[in-house]
């Protein structure tokens, strides 16, 4: 009877221990629901966390746009100003478009954009001198080379080699016509054609005598026209100075073939 008392009562005891420990677990799940529902700002607070933890993994995109805004300026820095381009008005000593006296290297690629300068160096003198150059628009009618002092490319010392579109406030420049510079000037001096300082006017006494010493206009024949009429171009030819008026000039086609510009310092 002991022994049977003694199991009975072991056997109570268990099963009140298993129902203690299912009411604890149930008692801390229920205290875990309870401070959800009462809290939801701790639980907004951890899913706002992990929003940011994410959020802060992905690229800024501020930083994009400001990286995207400093590659623009870099590539704006190296194009042309398109106002400069427009600008082909020669004002003999004064400028050539936005080039003056005190335009360097530098401010060329700023106005004109570095992919339309070519450096070189070019003989002058009757091919005695070398003389540091920049070609700007090369092979288009709104070409022209500019003459540095020295190397340094910081001082120019004069312009020439024009395209077309280059012209005086009057009109003058590459392609003018014999007949034209008549307008313009009035009757003028020039010397024979065929030699190194050949077809070179003297502005003084014209209409433009202003001009003289800050823009140089050297007038040739068309090319080949010497074998069509040879004595005509032979009387107006060599080292002597003739009349704009000279009759042999008619039949010869003369025009504007080198415009040189130098600036007032």
């Amino acid at each position: 009877m002991f022994l049977f008392r003694a199991g009975f009562a072991i056997a109570i005891l268990t099963l009140v221990a298993s129902c203690s420990t299912n009411n604890a677990a149930n008692s801390v799940q229920n205290e875990t629901q309870t401070t959800q529902e009462n809290n939801p700002v701790a639980v907004e607070n951890t899913q706002l966390n992990d929003s940011q933890t994410a959020s802060s993994s992905k690229t800024q995109p501020i930083a994009v746009e400001n990286t995207q805004s400093n590659n623009s300026q870099i590539i704006a820095s190296a194009k042309p100003k398109s106002d400069s381009l427009q600008d082909t008005l020669i004002i003999p000593g004064k400028r050539v478009g936005a080039v003056t006296s005190k335009t360097t290297r530098t401010d060329l690629a700023q106005i004109f954009g570095e992919s339309n300068l070519k450096d070189d160096t070019i003989l002058q003198a009757e091919g005695t001198v070398s003389v540091p150059a920049t070609i700007v628009n090369s092979d288009t009618k709104r070409s022209f080379v500019v003459f540095w002092q020295d190397e340094t490319r910081q001082k120019i010392s004069y312009l020439k080699g024009f395209g077309s579109e280059w012209k005086t406030p009057e009109g003058i420049g590459f392609g003018t016509s014999l007949k034209e510079l008549r307008q313009k000037l009035g009757e003028f001096k020039l010397t024979g054609l065929g030699w190194d300082y050949g077809g070179l006017i003297n502005l003084e006494g014209t209409k433009l005598s202003q001009y003289k010493g800050k823009i140089s206009l050297t007038v040739a024949a068309e090319e080949n026209i010497s074998g069509k009429f040879p004595k005509e171009y032979t009387a107006v030819s060599g080292d002597q100075e003739l009349s704009s008026t000279n009759a042999n000039f008619e039949s010869l086609n003369i025009q504007v073939y080198q415009v040189t510009v130098t600036f007032d310092e």
